[in-house]
């Protein structure tokens, strides 16, 4: 109560409407909050976003005395912010992708300053709530090339060090190892808490933009060196005091403790070129323009409450129209047999499938190859076609993505490994009665034309696999696979025709 006494007369309804509205939203929209707040608390890339709420807490505090000597009021414009972010969400919920609905619920976020404290204290408050982007947790796409650029400062610094070393996609051999650079060691978690870091300090500690740019390309150039650095050490180690000690000191050593370090040196070596005053208050009242006319605030609250519901409510609607899915089993090709289910120890995954089969093909020059053939009824949150665990890499298996080998047909080819095998993999998609493709990315914008435009949204994935034996078979066996069918696509259509 006493710090309610202390809020000036003219902030103190805004504010409550503020808060009211707040909780709404998170009300409304608590599967994407609750997806956030498990990630950030499970996943050790984002658990820096546990951070990000407070420092923005702390951000708004700074500029409290300056928001003293300004009127509040409820404004129009900011429902177009509100429209933008709703219409993000409705692309990501009806995409399947939680990325953009989590970006669209902070955009909403975003959008109620406005609408409730208009447009004059948004001005103020525009590194705040640029800065809540970060508790978005994106990211993991970068894993697959920061891993390789990992491998080859590694392989880089090895030579160097006058230790051979072969270099196969993100797996190294030494003489007295094989090491694999993980995905845990790709560096892409420091590497987004270091983006938010970085971004901080630029704001806080420089003026000019020049230097704020040059001070965010610095230290995340210094962020991925460190992390190829920390590589390169733990093989060294492997490789001079035994696989043991390396093992302990990169659990010790390498984590945090010295990645707070590299921090430290990044923050010391600039602290020279900083050229804004620590006290200095960010904003300034007198600076932010005129209020402008205040527009009624229940019906700029009700608009808001409208924006928000109406993606929300379109996409409730059934939009499936109770599509068979068909019947899936084992076909061949002309000039290749059947001979029963894979038994190379590797196995897709499609949780979700509404009807699978798994079958191997036996060529006529003695290549093998596995087929997978998966149907989805739609797109949904726990039943989509491609995401993260999906597809011909299980997170939960041994297997790992490799590298990329050369196209076939225009479509890309995995090369997946383990210790003990390897095998080259084709990942064909179709959506409804669309093209097929390759493309994960393509997947989803099919998959989401389908849903609004109450297309259809049927889909099936085909992935055609093949083990290498001593140097043969792999992509060579798919070729000829395609080869034989007539065609990537052609061969696409004779594996997933109905019965």
């Amino acid at each position: 109560m006493r710090a309610l006494r202390n809020i000036a007369l003219a902030w103190r309804r805004p504010l409550g409407a503020l808060a009211i509205a707040y909780a709404l939203l998170l009300t409304l929209f608590w599967r994407d909050v609750a997806h956030l707040a498990t990630l950030w608390w499970t996943s050790s890339t984002f658990t820096h976003c546990l951070f990000i709420l407070p420092l923005i807490g702390w951000l708004i505090w700074l500029r409290a005395g300056e928001f003293a000597k300004l009127t509040p009021q409820p404004w129009w414009g900011g429902l177009v912010w509100m429209a933008g972010g709703a219409m993000v969400w409705m692309v990501g919920e009806a995409a399947s992708v939680a990325l953009l609905r989590q970006l669209g619920l902070v955009l909403m976020g975003q959008a109620l300053v406005p609408i409730f404290l208009g447009a004059q204290v948004t001005r103020g408050l525009i590194f705040p709530l640029f800065y809540s982007f970060f508790l978005v947790p994106a990211g993991e796409e970068l894993v697959p090339p920061m891993q390789h650029l990992t491998a080859d400062l590694a392989m880089f610094l090895l030579k160097l060090s006058g230790i051979p070393a072969f270099l196969d996609g993100i797996f190294i051999t030494t003489p007295h190892g094989y090491f694999k650079v993980a995905e845990a060691c790709s560096g892409v978690k420091f590497l987004v808490a270091m983006v938010a870091l970085a971004v901080l300090v630029a704001h806080l500690c420089f003026a000019r933009w020049g230097r704020r740019v040059a001070f965010v390309a610095y230290a995340l150039t210094v962020a991925v060196l460190a992390n190829g650095v920390r590589a390169y050490s733990t093989i060294w180690m492997a490789e001079n005091w035994g696989q043991r000690f390396a093992v302990g000191a990169d659990h010790l050593i390498y984590g945090w403790v010295f990645f707070a370090l590299i921090m430290a040196v990044i923050g010391w070596s600039a602290a020279r070129w900083f050229d804004r005053d620590a006290d200095a208050v960010p904003i300034d009242a007198a600076q932010l323009g005129r209020a402008g006319t205040a527009s009624p605030a229940i019906a700029v609250a009700c608009a808001a409450l409208f924006l928000a519901l109406a993606p929300m409510a379109w996409l409730w609607v059934d939009v499936s129209r109770a599509q068979p899915i068909a019947a899936v089993s084992a076909r061949d090709v002309a000039g290749w047999r059947i001979s029963g289910a894979p038994d190379g120890g590797w196995r897709a995954r499609f949780d979700g499938a509404r009807a699978r089969a798994d079958w191997q093909l036996m060529g006529p020059r003695g290549e093998q190859i596995f087929v997978t053939l998966a149907r989805f009824p739609h797109q949904r949150e726990g039943a989509e076609m491609v995401g993260y665990g999906q597809g011909a890499v299980d997170p939960d298996s041994d297997w790992s993505w490799s590298d990329a080998r050369p196209p076939i047909d225009g479509f890309g080819v995995d090369h997946l490994k383990n210790r003990a095998a390897a095998i080259d993999v084709l990942t064909l998609y179709r959506v409804g009665v669309g093209t097929v493709t390759d493309s994960a990315r393509q997947v989803k914008v099919d998959a989401l034309r389908a849903r609004l435009l109450r297309g259809d949204e049927r889909a099936s994935a085909l992935i055609i696999a093949a083990p290498l034996h001593s140097g043969a078979g792999g992509r060579a066996a798919i070729a000829a696979l395609v080869q034989d069918a007539g065609g990537a696509n052609a061969l696409f259509r004779r594996l997933t025709a109905a019965p």
